[in-house]
């Protein structure tokens, strides 16, 4: 009974430490609740974006059975109002995101060739 009661001591104590170590969560998100109709407008853009990498990335692969890196997509740019677009691919997967830089809770959305876009934020 006493080495159960020593080890959930340790788990409680472990337990805090790491909940201790986090930072605290950003007061001033872009997006959220308090999101101003300018950062509304930043963030419906990057959503465009992410939707036009799912496309351009779909026709590509229709027509070549590959797909191909941002560089090689036609019109689509690597940062847009603020947001940086990064793509990786194997030629037969790939992933993105669309990463807000302005945003000090680092926003962002994300996808890979299934074409379900996801928005999130860093665990805190």
């Amino acid at each position: 009974m006493r080495k159960m009661g020593i080890a959930a001591a340790l788990a409680g104590a472990i337990g805090f430490g790491a909940a201790a170590q986090q930072p605290p969560p950003e007061k001033n998100c872009l997006h959220g609740p308090s999101e101003t109709a300018d950062q509304a407008a930043r963030r419906r853009a990057a959503l465009q974006m992410a939707r036009q990498v799912n496309t351009t990335e779909a026709q590509a692969n229709q027509q070549g059975h590959t797909y191909y890196a941002l560089s090689d997509l036609p019109g689509l740019a690597s940062e847009i109002n603020g947001f940086k677009v990064q793509l990786s691919t194997d030629g037969g997967t790939y992933t993105f995101s669309v990463k807000d830089t302005l945003d000090p809770c680092r926003f962002a959305y994300f996808s890979d060739q299934e074409g379900v876009i996801y928005s999130g934020m860093p665990v805190r």
